[in-house]
C-alpha cells in the first residue's frame, strides 16, 4: 500500500475509533506509560485487518525498537496557515510517534490529523488521529504539544514493521476553545458528529452508578457491544483511572461536568 502524499480531504472509512486501534490481543497491548492518545489509529485499510479497540493510551510492546527521529525524512504537509504543526518524536517506551503542536495563539479543543509512515520495504500504513479534549482534562494550549499517533508499519504482533524511513503528515482540521474552527469541515464532522452520543453515554454511566451501584457501573464500563467510538469513552476512563489511581466514577463525574460546561459555552453538541 503506497501513497505519494496526503492530498485533499480524507474520506470517511468506518469504523473510526477514539482510541489506538489495532488487531492485537489484549495480552499483547500493555500500557507502560501514560501517553494519552484520545485519538484513533485507522488500519482498517490494511488487507485482512479487523480493527479492535485497545484503549486510549499509547501502547508499547516488546517489538518497540529504538530509532532516531532524525533518520526519518518527515514532511509536514499541513495546509498553509494551519494553526498546528506535526513532527516526529521518540520515547524509549513508546518508540517513534507523531506529535501535534499548537502554533496558534488560542487553545485547541479538538483536532484531526493524519500521518503516513513508509518503511524500508516500501510499506505504508496510515494513522488517523482524532483528538477531542472536551472529554479530557484540558485543551491543547498555545505552543503545547500532544502525541497524536504511534509511527510504525506493523500489521500484526508477530510481524513488526521495518525501519521507518520517511513519513508525511498533516493537520487537516482544528476547533478552538472559543468554538471557531479551521480546516476541512468533513474531517471535523468525524469528531463533532459523535460528541452528543459520548455525552449521553457519560450521563447514563454516572446515573447507572447512583441508581444501580458499582457492579452495574463496572458492567457498563466493560460492555463491548457498544458502538466502539462510544465504548472508547469507557475504555479511557478505565485506563486513566488505573494510571491516576483514582476511582473510575470520580473521573466519569469530572469529565461529565467538564463536557457539560463546554456544551453550555459552545451550544448543544
Amino acid at each position: 500500500m503506497k501513497r505519494s502524499a496526503i492530498q485533499g480531504p480524507i474520506p470517511f472509512v468506518p469504523p473510526f475509533f477514539d482510541a489506538c486501534n489495532r488487531n492485537y490481543p489484549s495480552s499483547f497491548c500493555t500500557t507502560r506509560r501514560d501517553f494519552l492518545l484520545t485519538t484513533s489509529l485507522d488500519k482498517s485499510k490494511v488487507p485482512g485487518m479487523k480493527p479492535t479497540i485497545v484503549f486510549c493510551l499509547f501502547l508499547v510492546t516488546s517489538l518497540v525498537f529504538a530509532q532516531n527521529p532524525a533518520d526519518v525524512k518527515f514532511q509536514d504537509a499541513s495546509p498553509k496557515g494551519a494553526p498546528a504543526s506535526m513532527s516526529v518524536k521518540y520515547d524509549p517506551d513508546v518508540g517513534l510517534y507523531a506529535a501535534v503542536r499548537n502554533t496558534s495563539g488560542k487553545g485547541i479543543l479538538a483536532f484531526f490529523a493524519i500521518i503516513e509512515p513508509t518503511d524500508s520495504r516500501g510499506q505504508s500504513v496510515p494513522c488517523h488521529s482524532r483528538a477531542d479534549f472536551i472529554f479530557k482534562d484540558s485543551v491543547l494550549a498555545p505552543q503545547a504539544e500532544r502525541p497524536a499517533c504511534p509511527i510504525d508499519t506493523s500489521i500484526s504482533p508477530s510481524e513488526p514493521g521495518a525501519t521507518v524511513v520517511k513519513a508525511v503528515g498533516a493537520v487537516l482540521w482544528v476547533q478552538f476553545e472559543d468554538g471557531s474552527t479551521w480546516g476541512d469541515s468533513e474531517s471535523g464532522k468525524q469528531i463533532l458528529s459523535i460528541r452528543s452520543r459520548k455525552l449521553a453515554f457519560l450521563q447514563k454511566l454516572v446515573a447507572e452508578y447512583y441508581d444501580n451501584g458499582e457492579t452495574s457501573f463496572k458492567a457498563m464500563l466493560n460492555d463491548r457491544n457498544l458502538d466502539p467510538r462510544i465504548w472508547a469513552v469507557a475504555g479511557c476512563l478505565v485506563e486513566d483511572a488505573k494510571s491516576q489511581k483514582v476511582p473510575a466514577i470520580n473521573l466519569a463525574k469530572n469529565r461529565l461536568e467538564a463536557a457539560q460546561k463546554w456544551e453550555s459555552l459552545l451550544g448543544p453538541f
